[in-house]
């Protein structure tokens, strides 16, 4: 399969109107947790999208190559863009990729990309995820759930509520005080804190 062009997302209903990366959901997550298999979103969302799963499938034949997955999203990219969200659906599922988005947040430095991860619980891929979140344009966040030991200090959190070490600003979206994530901002603010979801 060749791939020439990534598929960029036009935002959904939690974002707003903020451009969105993403991979096909388990797939591409060797940090996945026995919970979070279980209880994927993104996993529900491509069943009934699943024109959406091929995109993020294409997606993820593009990031095989990481010179050329950087060359093709520099393009998809503009140089004024504010936000990018990676990865609704998918993770890093290696350390050229998350290289390559380190390459790429360094080529736009006028957009804020915002992500959460569980592939910090790799050690492969864990010094390549540490250089992307040092990045000033670039808020990482570790994701976890139950099942899953603490992250290294230094990382923002994404808790799930049920977690006892939940501790954050419980998102805005899911509690109704916001529109969306471009109205709330938290997630994407340098020094804020982290973050508890409710089960989604």
């Amino acid at each position: 399969m060749i791939v020439a062009e990534p598929t960029i997302g036009r935002g959904n209903v939690k974002v707003g109107p903020i451009p969105t990366f993403s991979l096909p959901s388990r797939f591409s997550c060797p940090g996945a947790s026995p919970w979070c298999i279980k209880h994927c979103y993104a996993a529900r969302f491509e069943r009934v999208w699943p024109n959406c799963r091929v995109a993020y499938s294409r997606n993820l034949v593009l990031s095989w190559n990481a010179p050329r997955f950087v060359r093709a999203m520099l393009r998809c990219i503009p140089r004024d863009l504010p936000y990018l969200r990676i990865h609704v659906s998918g993770d890093f599922h290696s350390a050229q990729y998350a290289d390559a988005w380190t390459a790429i947040a360094r080529k736009r430095p006028n957009t804020q990309f915002f992500a959460y991860t569980r592939s910090w619980n790799v050690a492969s891929i864990l010094p390549a995820l540490e250089q992307l979140r040092a990045l000033g344009n670039v808020h990482l966040f570790a994701s976890l759930d139950p099942d899953m030991p603490d992250p290294t200090p230094g990382w923002r959190v994404a808790f799930i509520g049920i977690d006892p070490r939940a501790a954050g600003m419980r998102c805005r979206h899911q509690q109704e005080e916001v529109e969306s994530c471009l109205e709330c901002g938290y997630c994407f603010r340098k020094g804020a804190g982290n973050v508890v979801f409710t089960v989604h």
